[in-house]
């Protein structure tokens, strides 16, 4: 009677549903090497963005890493940097950038080694729905609303004109777009690019190269 009772529980067992397994999840990176070059920008407010790559659709960001390793023309040796999320907008003349999360802005000092910072969303999308986001930064502190609360100028180094080969990501080039210096206001749906849009580019070719790179985790199923 015991053992019929036993072999019962175990054949139940073995019919009931499966513990939830974990998911599998992969880190990336996307951007280009944090390494010295021979410029860092003056201007105050600017907006940088990573054109020359994509990152994967469910893809999470966790870190931005980056260089900042000399006084640039703006003779500064501390500023800031907010880390931003954008989705890449095609349109029939150009391509825009739309603001889809904001991180959180950190206060940072030169460097001979490369630094990391979280890459925290404050607000918006923590996630990438599709293949079409990227990210950048701007040399400000936000609130989540992405009202300017401090400025600097730069804080990475970087070359212009943009350097040739590929970026750190698969399939991606060292091409960064940059805004203008302005008061900055980047609120979720601020749109950057060609003419019509908030912030419109500044010298957008030839394309620049800066020495950060984000990070992110991508699940996969």
């Amino acid at each position: 009677m015991k053992l019929s009772l036993l072999t019962t529980l175990v054949a139940s067992l073995s019919l009931s549903p499966a513990y939830a397994q974990a998911t599998p999840s992969e880190t990336v990176t996307e951007g280009s090497t944090t390494t010295h070059r021979s410029n860092v920008d003056s201007d105050t407010g600017e907006v940088f963005i990573y054109i020359g790559g994509s990152f994967p659709k469910g893809t999470s960001p966790t870190t931005f890493t980056f260089l900042w390793d000399f006084v640039g023309r703006g003779g500064n040796s501390t500023g800031y940097i907010t880390p931003l999320l954008l989705e890449r907008v095609p349109g029939a003349f150009y391509t825009t950038y739309v603001v889809r999360a904001i991180g959180q802005g950190f206060s940072v000092g030169m460097n001979s080694s490369p630094q990391t910072i979280p890459f925290t969303i404050l607000e918006g999308v923590t996630t990438t729905p599709n293949i079409d986001f990227t990210f950048g930064y701007v040399n400000a502190l936000v609130n989540a609303s992405g009202q300017e609360t401090a400025s600097s100028a730069g804080t990475v180094d970087m070359d212009y004109p943009a350097d040739s080969g590929p970026g750190v990501g698969p399939h991606s080039l060292n091409e960064w777009a940059a805004t203008g210096d302005a008061s900055v206001s980047v609120a979720l749906g601020t749109t950057i690019g060609g003419v019509g849009t908030d912030f419109a580019w500044v010298n957008y070719y030839p394309v620049r190269t800066y020495s950060a790179q984000a990070q992110g985790t991508v699940t996969t199923q």
